[in-house]
């Protein structure tokens, strides 16, 4: 039988949100025992934004494998449980903004009374030290702390909100950090505490553009999907390319209107879409319901029927220049690209083999890289007018058949259905959920030859917390009743 990467690894996980989780996750998975403390009255984010903290998907999503105790954490003798859990662990991993895990009293000086070779991971926003140590926040500012909001996006047009990118990035450190501390303490017999800061796992990945600063004065600036060592170099439309309609219903006479043209349903003499009112308080619904009648027809067929009834009604612009409106509804045409580089001449001969050589390809505006530079708004033209004439993977397909660096750009179901490669990996496994029954999980996104990586589900809120405290802690029955009833066990 296999054995798994880490069977025997014992680890304490106060994180919550992604980073931490998703640190222990990755242990978790491969064989680590992960006991994970929260508290009702101190929900993880995820919980919180569901209607019941077991139906929290995300939640889900970074918490597989995981022994899950709920501990009030505020009063003595939870801290004096949660300081059992270190003594018995290998590795405390939290990820508060800093300096709380030290408030709490559960701080890494505190804890080596506890476990003198504990190895510690504190995973905080820009670490423990410093006079922007203490900042609390997300992920969003730390995409545009880092400077990856600034170089994103279109060059006419504001940074764009990229998300939580960092929170990606720092767990794959942290799990590093957390095997060779491991390492250390065999070879030495002692323990460590380790201080990352999420800002900086993701500022050296600017090290580049900050070499190009420091060197050349230049500072890197949005250009798109445009590169300076590549042309063509995009994401072109497709076959079936991006398709919207835009739809105006400003009062109750055009909702009449609207009403009839897409044939009166039932659901459209509802009280909670009877005033204007109403309709705003209940337009995720309202989208939903209407989505389902757009969807059957083209985004030509959809603004002729809304305008022969007299409704406001236009196809959604966004590939030149302007900007999406709200309220825009899904038509029959799918949103499909393919991304296309070239970087070299040689790229470039077997890119105009694989459009058939036209002859704007034999002109001297194209004939060097840096020409294809200076001309770059023509040759993405000229590009797309073969591109959309068929399907993104048969793109795709012809140009990697010839070496040309070339992918779809994928949708989330792409991904979970069509990809064969992520679905040759296994990399989203279906897992048995009690509450939110089958969905997909998230495997590792490295394989070892001799270590599996075993996905079980994530833990219901409280539900290992008898496990916990009689076959690990040790603890008696009466002793568990007592930490229920007052409330230490939430």
């Amino acid at each position: 039988m296999t054995k798994n990467l880490l069977d025997g690894i014992k680890v304490c996980d106060f994180s919550r949100v992604i980073v931490g989780p998703l640190t222990t996750k990755t242990l978790s998975d491969y064989g680590a025992q992960v006991i994970r403390i929260e508290g009702r009255s101190n929900l993880d984010q995820f919980r919180k934004s569901a209607t019941e903290p077991d139906l929290a998907l995300q939640f889900t999503q970074w918490n597989t494998g995981k022994l899950g105790i709920t501990l009030n954490l505020t009063d003595p003798r939870g801290k004096g449980i949660a300081k059992k859990i270190v003594a018995w662990a290998d590795i405390v991993v939290e990820n508060f903004a800093g300096g709380v895990i030290n408030k709490l009293g559960l701080g890494y000086e505190e804890l080596k009374k506890v476990k003198p070779d504990i190895i510690m991971l504190s995973s905080c926003m820009q670490g423990q030290t410093g006079p922007y140590a203490r900042h609390s926040g997300w992920g969003f500012q730390l995409s545009a702390l880092s400077g990856f909001s600034h170089i994103t996006g279109w060059p006419d047009r504001p940074p764009p909100e990229l998300g939580v990118y960092t929170d990606f990035i720092t767990p794959q450190y942290n799990v590093c950090i957390l095997i060779a501390a491991l390492l250390y303490r065999r070879r030495t017999g002692k323990g460590m505490y380790i201080d990352t800061s999420q800002f900086e796992t993701g500022l050296q990945f600017m090290t580049p553009l900050m070499l190009d600063y420091y060197v050349n004065n230049r500072v890197a600036e949005r250009m798109g999907n445009r590169s300076d060592y590549a042309a063509p170099h995009n994401a072109y439309r497709c076959l079936d390319e991006a398709r919207w309609c835009v739809l105006n219903i400003s009062n109750n006479e055009e909702w009449e209107k609207f009403t009839g043209v897409i044939g009166n349903p039932e659901w459209t003499k509802e009280q909670r879409f009877s005033t204007c009112g109403l309709r705003e308080s209940n337009k995720e619904e309202l989208r939903n319901l209407v989505e389902e009648w757009t969807a059957a027809f083209t985004v030509e067929e959809v603004m002729n029927k809304m305008q022969g009834a007299g409704l406001t009604a236009e196809r959604l612009l966004d590939s030149n220049g302007q900007q999406k409106l709200e309220n825009s509804y899904r038509c029959k045409d799918e949103d499909r690209w393919c991304a296309i580089a070239v970087t070299n001449d040689e790229e470039w001969q077997n890119f105009c083999k694989v459009i058939g050589n036209p002859a704007w390809t034999e002109e001297s505006e194209f004939s060097t890289l840096s020409k294809r530079k200076e001309n770059e708004d023509e040759l993405d033209r000229l590009v797309e007018e073969w591109t959309v004439k068929y399907p993104a993977v048969e793109v795709m397909i012809r140009m990697q058949d010839m070496g040309v660096p070339a992918g779809v750009v994928e949708t989330g179901e792409d991904q979970l259905e069509h990809d064969l490669q992520t679905s040759h990996r296994n990399l989203f496994p279906e897992l048995d959920h009690p509450q939110l029954g089958k969905h997909h999980a998230v495997a590792s996104p490295f394989q070892l030859s001799k270590a599996p990586c075993e996905l079980k589900r994530a833990p219901l809120l409280g539900e290992h917390n008898e496990y916990v405290l009689k076959k690990i802690l040790g603890l008696s029955d009466d002793e568990v009743a007592d930490l229920v009833i007052s409330g230490v066990l939430e």
